[in-house]
């Protein structure tokens, strides 16, 4: 039977989930029912796609919109866009915009961008997507290409730490050199023209979340300060930092965009067209354009984007939730005093909660950080566990567990990450339930 707490917190979770989930779509379907179904719309099938900006049916249908009428993209009348392998291209007339060499340009891969574009965007913020080979490609593109001498960042994914140093020694230490992140209220003591706030916010693993509109803010106060948001944690329609004012979002699309564990990839999200036309180049030059196979995956996922982060939101939110109450040591949990903490911004007792509300009008992510009470109970816990796969990554359908420690000396010894996949949460529940008990019962 399950217990009645628990069903009160389903139950106003379901309906928090409902209401944040309509408040967050509300404004963009209202406004695409009027472009797509009233007779004043017009008839132009790019405007519709403008519309329809930041919403799921952007994510089917923005790609072959925008297309309207047999342009770059165009493939007859393929309902599933086919995979483009050619990598050179029939000389195009002169004057003529068509495409001669994959590594400049491809079909494949300007449809996916075209389609992940109107899913950062939304109807009064338009947003250009340049993808990548690789998530740390993407950072070295967005960093080589604005070159500031300091980058303000707080932890994060190692990978991040590694391009800097990269950068660094490439332009004999002027370029990209670390500073602590000061606080929003601090930056103007701080910061100074020319700087990059490099924001990872939900944060890699503890899923800390940085006000993004309050660093923003103070960057154009500031002048000449540019904020780039690794969003790789909470994806549209979790969050939408160029929204909030970012000049550059971040993505590793081999996490939940791509979402199924089988396509690496990257991702620059920009509003102004110059900007993302100079990544382009910035791009081929240097040869760090991906795959057309990937691209395609990319673009598949994508289309089911919002329903799977959603799930995977949702589900993370109920089981953090549950494992806190063993924190907290809840009378009858059966995990209390095993579990030394949780990390989630769902939890109304996370440092951060209250900026996550603000922040992430979708959902609060499909990841959280658990601690539990000694190095060895946590460094034995993905073994246990029949659901969790033990790989590091995230973002995809399977749910996977990792103890951070072994690719990250400063993460707490006691911590895993964990990232929930499509399962039902309550089968995800009773494998940890049984696995926590398993591994503490033998580390004593």
């Amino acid at each position: 039977r399950v217990p009645a707490a628990r069903r009160r917190y389903e139950e106003e979770a379901k309906e928090e989930a409902m209401l944040r989930r309509a408040a967050a779509q509300r404004p963009l379907l209202l406004i695409a029912r009027r472009a797509v179904f009233s007779s004043d719309a017009g008839s132009s099938d790019a405007g519709s796609a403008a519309i329809l900006r930041g919403s799921s049916t952007a994510a089917v249908h923005a790609d072959a919109l925008e297309d309207h009428g047999g342009g770059r993209m165009a493939t007859a009348h393929d309902v599933s866009p086919p995979l483009s392998l050619s990598t050179t291209f029939t000389c195009p007339e002169p004057g003529s915009d068509g495409h001669v060499y994959s590594r400049i340009s491809n079909p494949t891969r300007e449809r996916c961008e075209t389609l992940l574009g109107a899913i950062e965007g939304t109807p009064s913020s338009p947003a250009r997507a340049v993808l990548y080979a690789s998530g740390l490609a993407a950072t070295f593109g967005a960093l080589s290409r604005l070159l500031p001498s300091r980058v303000a960042i707080s932890g994060g994914y190692h990978g991040t730490h590694q391009v800097l140093e990269q950068l660094q020694r490439i332009s004999g230490g002027a370029n990209c050199n670390p500073i602590p992140l000061p606080t929003p209220e601090d930056a103007a003591a701080v910061l100074r023209e020319g700087d990059v706030v490099w924001l990872e916010t939900p944060r890699n693993p503890d899923c800390h979340v940085a006000d993004v509109a309050a660093y923003a803010d103070a960057a154009r106060e500031l002048g000449g300060v540019r904020v780039v948001v690794d969003s790789t944690f909470a994806p549209p329609p979790l969050q939408r930092a160029l929204t909030l004012g970012a000049d550059i979002v971040m993505h590793s699309t081999t996490k939940y965009l791509a979402g199924h564990s089988d396509a690496i990839g990257g991702a620059l999200c920009v509003r102004d067209a110059a900007l993302a036309s100079e990544l382009r180049a910035d791009r081929s030059a240097v040869g760090s354009t991906p795959g057309a196979l990937e691209v395609w995956l990319l673009m598949r996922s994508l289309r089911t984007l919002h329903l799977r982060v959603e799930r995977q939101s949702a589900t993370a939110a109920e089981l953090a939730h549950w494992l806190d109450r063993a924190v907290r040591r809840e009378a009858g949990h059966p995990l209390a005093g095993l579990v030394h903490s949780v990390a989630h911004p769902s939890l109304p007792s996370d440092p951060s909660h209250g900026v996550a509300r603000r922040q992430m009008s979708g959902g609060y992510g499909g990841c959280f950080a658990l601690e539990l009470a000694s190095e060895q109970a946590a460094r034995s816990l993905p073994a246990a566990l029949r659901l969790f796969r033990d790989a590091t990554s995230l973002g995809g359908v399977e749910s996977l567990i990792e103890w951070r420690r072994k690719y990250d000396d400063a993460i707490s010894p006691r911590l895993l990450r964990v990232s929930v996949g499509l399962e039902e949460a309550a089968h995800l529940q009773e494998d940890l339930q049984r696995a926590i008990l398993q591994v503490s019962a033998a580390a004593g």
